[in-house]
């Protein structure tokens, strides 16, 4: 009977792991995404270069590893209207944009995105898919509730949302308002009423 083999390479080290996501969170809003440097991020967290490269093999990888490590599936509770779930909806995407790091790193994130198709295909599945499936369940809701006619397209719906939420932030670059997220909603309940 063989031995188990023993793992090829050193253990990763969770302390190291944890330098870096910390090193990413404290500079990305200091410097932007642009100014993020794999050496700057070293300097940062104390290590060598080539810890960073054995885990990562891009900057916009990196930042979307920190983006989503120990993040939690969201939820969104059932407030009993189309209005008020798409309110509650608009509001945690909203605290999502808000968030310094994910502030300071999306725009260019998301044009490193265009260039990098394995990043881009699990952020499709990690941020766009979640919140896709909550918007389907959210609209399913209401229709069982009577207050959609039919079926909504929850792509049209996710688009007026979330693509409002980014346009004001980030192309506008207007301040977040207490009314925001209700104003936003609205725009999301005339798209999945077909108006």
């Amino acid at each position: 009977m063989q031995s188990p083999k023993q793992p090829i390479g050193r253990p990763r080290e969770n302390r190291v792991d944890a330098a870096i996501r910390a090193a990413v969170r404290e500079l990305v809003p200091r410097v932007g995404y642009a100014g993020l440097t794999m050496d700057a991020i070293a300097a940062e967290a104390g290590i060598g270069k080539a810890a960073i490269y054995r885990r990562h093999t891009s900057r916009g990888e990196l930042v979307f590893s920190v983006l989503v490590h120990g993040r939690k599936t969201r939820s969104l509770p059932d407030t009993g209207t189309l209005a008020g779930d798409l309110t509650a909806l608009a509001d945690l995407i909203l605290g999502i944009f808000t968030d310094p790091v994910t502030a300071a790193a999306t725009p260019g994130l998301l044009a490193d995105l265009q260039q990098q198709p394995d990043i881009a295909a699990r952020f499709q599945e990690r941020f766009v898919a979640e919140e896709r499936a909550l918007i389907s369940a959210l609209l399913e809701r209401a229709r069982q509730r009577g207050e959609l006619a039919a079926a909504a397209d929850p792509v049209l719906v996710h688009a007026a949302v979330l693509g409002t939420a980014y346009a004001w932030l980030f192309l506008l670059a207007q301040p977040p308002t207490p009314a925001l997220a209700s104003r936003i909603a609205a725009l999301g309940e005339a798209a999945a009423r077909g108006h």
